[in-house]
């Protein structure tokens, strides 16, 4: 269950002109969650059979639901639209920046802050943040608790850090980004080089450029570019735990789940998909709307619109059939001990 802090009312709704509105109930809703929890204040919505029992039995003021499902729910006041779970997410994206539209903003008195931040709009700064010299924000920024943010860094309109996020010096964010707990942006490449028997640490005095609308999921870390820029595109989406290296550059709109790590010097084109744990050799380059599966690990170059799978990856269809030939691998090697036998 999700409480809002401002009412968005029926009216909105309508005016919104994401469906039609059947029945008579509640004008204004606070609320939205599952079937079994919901109350007068609350929306839900029903798409699939199997929840039709649930949602017929929920005291929810509004369902959001397509017409097939309407005719089953009889003195109900029902939203009707073509993708209810679609319409939700867009009424809750709404809320939520109807919400941030109505904060109260503030800079937190125990904030360290240089005397030469600019700032481009009102913005919101919690408790022991730490700022350095010449950074920008824009309007809209919010950042939450504990966050560090080092010399020369630009933040774009809307974008949100939350708690302990790290950005280094001279790195750009992009507006209306998201990034989660944890984050670290520009922390050194891992570049060294065996110089008379020691790890000579190479400097890494590049940055990291982000795009616009990226998020970036907890604790994961990008690293700054040993000359030039990382950069990852504007529109892509970072799980939790993802590992970007030095020099990488990342197209627009990629997808990277959780435990991917890519090694430095990578170049990913636009809508790339790289899935849960997934990992990149150095200088790699994928094209764009390639498609890598789970656990893979990627040791050459991806051709555009490549279906990778498999350890190292190939081509998803090879690496199937491989899969299928490994089976019968037992029942081979019998038959050639059998005729070893008779040979001998």
């Amino acid at each position: 269950m999700k409480c809002f802090k401002i009412n968005l009312s029926l009216d909105l709704l309508s005016s919104l002109g994401l469906g039609s509105i059947q029945g008579t109930g509640p004008q204004t809703f606070s609320k939205v969650g599952e079937p079994s929890e919901a109350d007068a204040a609350t929306i839900i919505f029903l798409e699939q059979d199997r929840l039709l029992e649930a949602v017929q039995q929920s005291k929810a003021g509004l369902i959001i639901t397509s017409v097939g499902f309407a005719a089953s729910l009889p003195d109900r006041q029902l939203l009707v639209v073509e993708k209810p779970y679609y319409t939700l997410m867009l009424i809750i994206a709404h809320w939520q920046k109807a919400e941030q539209q109505n904060l109260a903003y503030h800079i937190h008195s125990s904030a360290v802050i240089a005397a030469d931040v600019r700032y481009e709009g009102e913005v919101e700064i919690g408790s022991d943040v730490k700022i350095g010299q010449g950074c920008t924000l824009g309007k809209g920024v919010i950042i939450g608790s504990g966050c560090k943010i080092g010399d020369n860094v630009i933040i774009g309109a809307g974008t949100i850090l939350y708690p302990n996020v790290s950005i280094y010096e001279d790195c750009l964010i992009g507006k209306n980004c998201i990034l989660h707990s944890g984050v670290v942006i520009g922390s050194d490449g891992f570049g060294f080089m065996l110089m008379q028997g020691i790890q000579q640490k190479i400097p890494q005095v590049g940055n990291v450029v982000i795009g616009d609308n990226v998020e970036i999921g907890a604790n994961s870390c990008i690293d700054r570019a040993t000359l030039g820029s990382t950069r990852i595109g504007d529109g892509t989406k970072l799980d939790n735990l993802v590992q970007i290296g030095h020099n990488c550059q990342i197209g627009k709109h990629c997808i990277l789940c959780s435990q991917v790590g890519l090694a430095g010097s990578t170049t990913l084109g636009d809508y790339v998909y790289l899935a849960g744990q997934v990992g990149v050799a150095g200088h790699c380059k994928i094209g764009d709307r390639a498609m890598v599966g789970a656990q893979s690990g990627v040791s050459g170059d991806i051709p555009a619109d490549g279906r990778y799978f498999g350890y190292p990856a190939m081509d998803a269809n090879l690496t199937k059939r491989i899969m299928a030939a490994q089976k019968h691998l037992p029942e081979i090697y019998r038959g050639y001990l059998r005729q070893e036998k008779k040979e001998s």
